[in-house]
């Protein structure tokens, strides 16, 4: 028997294992408590005068050594002296009313905050119901709010795809600078926006809203955050950038033919990045493997943009053009960011490209908030963008979730590791987290 304490990590002072079996590959473990007094919980008096013995209770374990545990717990009855009641003793190992031990509990919390680990999962696991996986959750997530109180100083917006029963998409509200998902709203829409952050107590302390070129959110911003400034993140303003070069690439792609070497150099993936990337950030005398003459060879990535360049005068000064402005987004400071911006942008309209002049056209529009982007390089959305990410992989290993309320609660949970319910008569959160 001394084996099956340490296997299933039970108090031997507190515990007495009377019996163990197997039935139909499951263990079964009797046990009872070694308590000769137990506290009252009318008049907190100890007492060891046993009335009776309560019905055992079955209750699932965390597994052992690849097999299913069920404890079959003996409890027994105690007459309080002092206050007259009759009380049946506590086990730490379960709550009161629930077929399932707190360490099968801790185990599923720990399992939702697997952003790979559907509930489906999660249950087959543990052994339990979907429903038992479901109402962890629930418990766990028990104090998040509906309605956001305070806000950081810095936040950032943005919209994931969620297809729930509430729409296509859902919002979130981010701390990029601590790290952090503060919300997950049903929808996009700038009324409902309004209205949620009427709630909020501490709107005229937001200094920063940072999100990408979406109206509606810059009009939210400036009625319902005053003092803030609005932020445009660097990725989706340096993407308006690269989407123009490509487009000149792809308009001249299909003036030739699909056999010849223009065309090949051009549909080139490994050459397209190559294009894509900033110059300062590639190694241009580091040989790199490219298929060409129905062979392998090796090639200097130098050469091989100076072969795509020489196709178009155009396409080489659309290249310029673009690391001009990276040269602008990595090296310029807040105070002379707005002119050197101001500067590229004219230099776009008289380059005559029409690529660049639409692109250009809409950094001007934006300019006042994309200059504010560089006060501070924390300032951006990728922390937002980390977390969608995540947040596809949560949608795409459930196969969708409809019910947005739990949708939200799984992704609050699992990025703030929100564990505000606690396991009653069990372990504390603070043992679930390690």
């Amino acid at each position: 028997m001394k084996e099956y304490y340490t296997l299933l990590r039970l108090n031997r002072k507190e515990y007495k294992i009377i019996n163990v079996k197997e039935e139909k590959g499951i263990i079964e473990v009797k046990l009872c408590s070694k308590k000769k007094k137990v506290r009252c919980p009318i008049c907190n008096t100890f007492t060891g005068s046993v009335h009776c013995h309560a019905r055992p209770i079955r209750s699932k374990y965390l597994d052992s050594c690849g097999q299913e545990v069920n404890l079959i717990i003996h409890k027994r009855r105690f007459h309080c002296y002092k206050c007259n009641k009759i009380f049946t003793e506590n086990f730490n190992l379960t709550s009161k009313n629930e077929s399932i031990s707190n360490a099968v509990k801790i185990a599923i919390r720990k399992n939702l905050l697997d952003y790979n680990l559907t509930i489906d999962s999660i249950a087959k696991n543990n052994h339990v119901s979907k429903y038992i996986v479901r109402k962890e959750l629930e418990g766990a997530t028990s104090t998040i709010p509906e309605h956001l109180k305070n806000l950081p100083m810095v936040i950032s917006f943005d919209e994931f795809k969620a297809d729930t029963e509430e729409g296509k998409y859902a919002f979130i509200i981010n701390d990029p600078i601590h790290k952090k998902v503060l919300d997950i709203l049903p929808k996009r829409k700038k009324e409902y926006l309004i209205q949620y952050f009427t709630y909020t107590e501490n709107r005229h302390s937001v200094k920063f809203v940072i999100s990408d070129m979406y109206e509606p959110y810059l009009l939210v911003t400036t009625i319902m955050f005053p003092k803030a400034k609005y932020v445009v993140d660097r990725f989706h303003y340096i993407r308006y950038i690269m989407e123009a070069l490509d487009k000149i690439r792809i308009r001249l792609q299909k003036t030739y033919n699909e056999k010849s070497k223009e065309y090949k150099l051009l549909k080139n993936k490994k050459n397209v990045s190559l294009l894509r990337k900033y110059g300062n950030d590639v190694n241009w005398w580091v040989e790199v493997e490219r298929y060409k003459n129905s062979h392998i060879v090796k090639m200097l990535p130098v050469d091989i943009i100076k072969e795509i360049l020489e196709i178009s005068d155009e396409l080489k000064r659309g290249y310029n053009l673009k690391e001009l402005f990276l040269d602008i987004i990595n090296h310029a400071v807040y105070e002379e960011a707005e002119v050197q911006l101001k500067n590229w942008i004219d230099i776009c309209k008289k380059s005559k490209i029409e690529e660049f002049i639409e692109a250009s056209g809409t950094i001007e529009r934006w300019l006042e908030y994309i200059v504010n982007s560089f006060i501070d390089k924390r300032y951006s959305n990728g922390f937002t963008e980390g977390i969608n990410n995540k947040i596809k992989v949560i949608k795409r290993n459930g196969y969708g979730y409809r019910n947005f309320k739990f949708f939200r609660k799984r992704i609050l949970y699992i990025f703030n590791k929100q564990l505000g319910g606690g396991i009653k008569n069990g372990r504390n959160n603070k043992q679930i987290k390690k």
